[in-house]
């Protein structure tokens, strides 16, 4: 049968991925996402026709701003009530941020580090001899909307969660090294953050373009990691990746034998120097935490939340409010640690986006707060190292060191401002 005609009028969205805005136009901030083929009712247009006010789409918890160009109606947007936008925004101030040159991105010398035999460093457990000889391998993954739920991440031995410019949207990177994925991604492009992580692990950074400042730091890296950018090295997607489809944000994957198919062909497949993460039984000190929330932006769905699964003896993933799979297996994420690392989040003079959003200098090397979650326990801390192939370690107040669980970790990265709740 027909579908019936709403008694009110309705828009439908045409795009994969829509944003809504605080007001009839891109100068006001977004607030929300919508995804092709949701319906919403409209409550009004602005004087030109070519915006629509709907009411209410989840995660917005007010009436929105939608593009008229990219969604249908079912009645003439004429025959709508006008209805005015807030004020427009006061332009903010132009950000005083240090351009690349006036950054030290120096890497930290390489520590000389034993290569693994036995252990996995990044996960503690045993690790086939078969990948004593291979390096671990990075791939930057994106986390859009559209993107979920990814393919392959909850077979990487470390997780890494990251915002990017604009403090609206986070990223992921994937390391890998102790277990295959046949499927991984959707790829997307770096960010500088990587250019530290393909150094802190030892490892080959494998992502999908770059803006310029960041591909010339990643391009330029002393040979302290190699790194494989898709637009450059593979544009065809024929031998690192594949294309499913034709939207830009999720179309390129790839999977481990294509990983190792890079590293052989450029002669840089090898044992990393590395010093890995300490393992080990429960802490003295830890206070109860089954349930976490990390308050990354609701605007883009990116909210995070654990819960301890004490019979499996892991913490179970949810994102923007909804539980969080692996597109391979349909299950839930589930890892064994929970690591939140502060860091500052400083804004460099690289452009990433049409925008006008600079990117974020994020360095994983040093010293700052963390918090560990393991066996539904919470221990309060500090992070630190500062040597490449040298993966942090973790204090409490007292200096003794917070062993992490052996199994798969999941580090969010968050503003020194961040509160993370949990009980």
């Amino acid at each position: 049968p027909d579908t019936p005609t709403p008694a009110y009028p309705e828009a439908v969205v045409l795009t994969e991925t829509l944003n809504l805005r605080a007001g009839p136009g891109t100068v006001y901030g977004i607030v929300g996402q919508v995804l092709a083929g949701q319906r919403f009712r409209i409550t009004a247009r602005n004087e030109a026709s070519d915006w629509l006010k709907i009411c209410c789409p989840a995660g917005a918890n007010r009436e929105s701003w939608i593009s008229a160009d990219f969604a249908q109606s079912n009645l003439p947007p004429s025959s709508l009530p006008v209805a005015q936008g807030p004020p427009t925004p006061t332009p903010t101030a132009t950000i005083d941020a240090p351009t690349i040159d006036e950054v030290d991105l120096t890497l930290p010398a390489q520590g000389g580090f034993d290569s693994p035999s036995g252990v996995n460093p990044l996960t503690g457990q045993p690790l086939e001899a078969a990948r004593w000889g291979l390096r671990p391998v990075i791939v930057c993954v994106n986390n859009d909307i559209a993107a979920r739920p990814q393919y392959g991440i909850s077979q990487a031995d470390v997780m890494y969660e990251f915002l990017m410019e604009g403090l609206s949207l986070t990223r992921f990177s994937a390391v890998y090294y102790g277990a295959d994925s046949e499927v991984i991604g959707p790829v997307r492009s770096a960010r500088l953050l990587n250019y530290y992580l393909g150094a802190l692990y030892d490892a080959g950074l494998f992502c999908s373009g770059a803006s310029d400042g960041v591909r010339y730091q990643l391009k330029n890296n002393n040979t302290l990691f190699p790194y494989l950018d898709l637009d450059l090295d593979d544009p065809e997607s024929t031998r690192y990746a594949r294309s499913v489809g034709n939207d830009y944000r999720t179309r390129l994957r790839t999977s481990s034998e294509k990983l190792r198919l890079w590293l052989a062909d450029w002669a840089v497949e090898r044992a990393p120097s590395i010093q890995g993460f300490t393992f080990g039984g429960s802490a003295a000190g830890g206070v109860s935490a089954n349930s976490i929330r990390i308050p990354y932006p609701s605007v883009t769905a990116s909210q995070v939340a654990y819960h301890y699964d004490a019979g499996s003896g892991r913490y179970l993933r949810s994102l923007g409010g909804v539980v969080h799979r692996d597109s391979n297996s349909g299950q839930q994420i589930a890892v064994e640690n929970v690591i939140v690392q502060y860091m500052l989040h400083t804004p460099v003079n690289i452009v990433e986006d049409a925008y006008g959003n600079l990117s974020l200098l994020i360095n994983p090397f040093g010293a700052g707060r963390s918090i560990i979650f393991r066996d539904g326990l919470a221990y309060e801390g500090t992070w630190r190292n500062d040597r490449s192939g040298e993966l942090p370690r973790f204090f409490a107040a007292d200096g003794v060191e917070i062993p992490l669980k052996p199994g798969r970790s999941w580090i969010s990265i968050v503003p020194l401002s961040y509160a993370i709740a949990y009980e």
